[in-house]
Formats: C-alpha cells, structure tokens, sequence
C-alpha cells in the first residue's frame, strides 16, 4: 500500500479500481445460472441436496420454526436486544417520514378530464439476509422495517445457514422482533431462485431486497426476468474524500471497517494531502495487527483499495462522481459545502463523527445501497420501493369531448380504427 497521484494511474489500474468486483459478474454467471435452473425445476430438492450435503443432518428443516427462535432469545445477550430497539426506533422514524401520499396531486387536463395516481404496497417481498463471512441482523432491521411501513402483507426471509445448520440467532431475533414469521434456511443462488420461483416450501415473491455477495447480486440481476429487484447491492465499498485537516487514524479505521466485509470490498481514500495518505497507510498498518478480520480487510485493500492524492478537491468531486460510491465519507473543513456538488453516492457521511458504522448500524438510514457504480442510477433503500404507483383517469362526456379528435386522428395515423372506434361510437345517437 503506497500513495500515488490520481493522475497517474494506468488505464489497467484506473479500470480495476472504477469497475472493483463488479466485472466478476459475467465471470460467475453460468454457475449462478445453473444453480436457479436447478431451483426452477427442482424445488426443494435443490436446496436439500445443497444444504444436507454440506452440514449433513444438522440441516433439519428449509423453514425456521417458533422453537429455533426461542432458543435464539436465550444466546443474545440483553445489551443486543436493547440496541436492535433504537435501531427499529430510529430506522422506523426515518422510514416513515419517506412514506408516499396515498394519492398524488389531481391533474385536470381538460375540463372534464382528471389524472392521478394513487400508490400501492407491494403484496409480497423477499429479503435476502447475508450471512456468510458475518451476521446482519442490521440488514434485517433495513429490509423489513420499510416493508412494514409500505404496509406489505407477505414478507418472505432467506438467509445461509452456518456450520450448525441454523441461520445465527441475532438474525432470528431481530427478525421476531419486527414480526417476520416466514423465514428459511437457506442462500445464495438457491435462496434468489427460490424466492423468485417459488418451491414446495417457499412462496414466489414479487420483489427481492437486500445485499448480498458477486453470486447473489448476479442471481437477482437474472431474476428480473421474472420478478421485480431492489438494486444491484453487492460487495461493500467505501470513498473517503480528505483533506489536511482530516484525522488519519479516523480514516483508516473506517477503511478497514468496510474492508473487513470482505476480499471483495472496495475502500478508496482521496486526498489533497501527501501526507494524510502516508499517515493513513501507516495507520493501517498499526490497526490491522489487532484486527481479527485483518486478512480479508488487507485483501480488500490489495486488490481493490487506493490511496490517491489530487491537487484540488474539485478534481476529489470529480472522481467520485465518475466511481459513484456506495459509501461516501466527507472529511474536510467544511463537509456540508462539498453535498451540493456530490451527484453520484448512495450515503453521504460528513465530517469527523459520521464513521460508517453510523449509518450502517444506528443513524436510521438505511444501509442498503446500490455498489458497483450503480448510485449513478440507483438510490438507498427507502420505503417507497416497497410499494408502486397505479395511475387513474377519468373523462366525463364534456371531457372526452375536447380530445375526440385528437384521438381519432391520431388513431387513423396508426392505422388502428377500433381505437378510433371506441371513441366515436361515444357520441353516436341511438347507442
């Protein structure tokens, strides 16, 4: 790890760390593919042959049952039960402060025409809860609480079970907790296919939510052929803008606590400083000695991390609307000036106190978030996409009327006389 100045990174480097593991998508496809073509046809069965193959018979049932979750109550501890409840406090008051109008602004476009829409919850969902190399019952708390808000009747949870063939009991209870009682055993591929499917055990959905690994950010892009996905949310990322009077060591524990997601993470640091960049990297390497997930976090870093030093901040904003983080931390003098300018980010954290975890854990922002690039035209989770607009309209006779004609002869310029039709024959007598 050693700074170097943006402007001097090959194209190679340049793309490697634009597109980060993004591009392993085409690379896992037909594996992926192979695997929900399996659940497609197969069912159950699939996720049986998978899972009893690798924990044997301690993988006893696809669904969760009441007795998993009380056990699950018994090994948290009464400090985590207490921080999920201000969790759920604080993403649901956020979450209901972004809940549509159940009917938008009435439209009269003619005298005796009206349009609007009115918004709907989507009946039934799915969440993917992550669950391989941590446990995210936070990701719970992000999924299903705008679920609960949007007023959706069905909510579905996978989540991969561990050794013991269980899913982890902070996920259980967190889940118990904001009322989701159809939950399974059961990830990756398989648990996308499953939900888009639908098998013997687990009902099809009509929407998937929630982040996951390359495999499961592929398997819900081949999903929207036939349901709905929130967005593609896959292997963590950070960018942290810096300037001089940024604290080095506060950087580098919040690169190193995205890195520790995974080998797959993304962590870039912008600076116009030299010597924040030197100082950062040396705190790294001070932090990682101590980090239990210190080798998956320097993975991260090897593969899809950078240091780079630009000469002004302009050229900082620059960058990151061409990388479009997930995560975007600001730490410069004056953070809240530097917003305006950001165009592309999925979460935007300012100045020296709003570490990542904030937003990830406690802040009541949601921590679903599009990656890869995609906050270009993807935005955080919020309880709108839980739900869609249907639109109305109606014309009384004085209505339909005034646009007669412009339908007919639109309608003969097509070529379609029933369209014309079914206006005309309105306003013929005797009908």
């Amino acid at each position: 790890m050693k700074p170097i100045n943006l402007s001097e990174l090959t194209a190679a480097d340049y793309q490697r760390i634009v597109n980060r593991s993004a591009g392993r998508d085409t690379k896992i496809m037909p594996s992926v593919l192979s695997a929900m073509e399996s659940v497609r046809k197969n069912g159950d069965d699939a996720v049986w042959e998978k899972y009893t193959k690798r924990y044997g018979s301690a993988y006893a049932s696809i669904r969760v049952n009441r007795r998993e979750i009380q056990q699950a109550y018994r090994k948290v501890t009464p400090q985590l039960i207490r921080s999920l409840r201000q969790m759920i406090q604080n993403i649901t008051a956020v979450q209901r402060a972004q809940l549509p109008r159940k009917k938008d602004t009435v439209v009269i476009t003619e005298r005796g025409i009206t349009v609007w829409r009115e918004w709907r919850a989507i009946n039934t969902v799915g969440l993917y809860i992550p669950g391989g190399k941590a446990i995210y019952p936070s990701s719970v708390l992000m999924t299903a609480i705008p679920a609960n808000i949007a007023g959706c009747k069905n909510i579905v949870m996978c989540s991969p079970p561990r050794a013991d063939g269980a899913i982890p009991a902070a996920t259980l209870v967190a889940a118990d907790m904001v009322g989701i009682t159809d939950m399974f055993k059961v990830g990756g591929a398989e648990a996308i296919a499953a939900m888009c499917y639908g098998t013997q055990t687990i009902p099809k959905v009509y929407k998937i939510f929630g982040a996951g690994n390359a495999s499961v950010t592929a398997a819900k892009m081949a999903a929207l052929s036939t349901v709905s996905i929130d967005m593609p949310a896959g292997p963590s990322e950070i960018f942290i803008i810096a300037d001089e009077t940024a604290n080095p060591s506060y950087i580098a524990a919040d690169l190193l606590a995205d890195g520790e997601h995974g080998e797959d993470s993304a962590c870039v640091l912008i600076t116009t400083s030299r010597t924040i960049a030197e100082q950062t990297i040396a705190e790294i390497e001070k932090q990682l000695a101590a980090l239990p997930t210190g080798d998956r976090a320097r993975k991260s870093l090897e593969t899809y991390g950078l240091f780079a030093v630009v000469p002004t901040i302009d050229d900082a904003i620059a960058f990151t609307n061409r990388y479009a983080p997930e995560h975007l931390e600001i730490m410069t003098s004056r953070p809240e000036t530097l917003v305006a300018r950001v165009q592309n980010a999925g979460s935007v954290f300012l100045g020296p106190w709003t570490a990542k975890a904030t937003g990830d854990y406690a802040t009541g922002a949601n921590h679903v978030l599009p990656t890869g690039g995609m906050a270009k035209m993807y935005p955080p989770l919020g309880v709108d996409a839980y739900g869609k607009w249907m639109q109305v309209q109606k014309c009384t006779k004085k209505g339909l009327s005034a646009i007669r004609k412009t339908i007919e002869t639109v309608a003969d310029a097509e070529k379609l006389p029933a369209h014309k039709n079914s206006v005309t024959i309105r306003f013929k007598k005797n009908i």
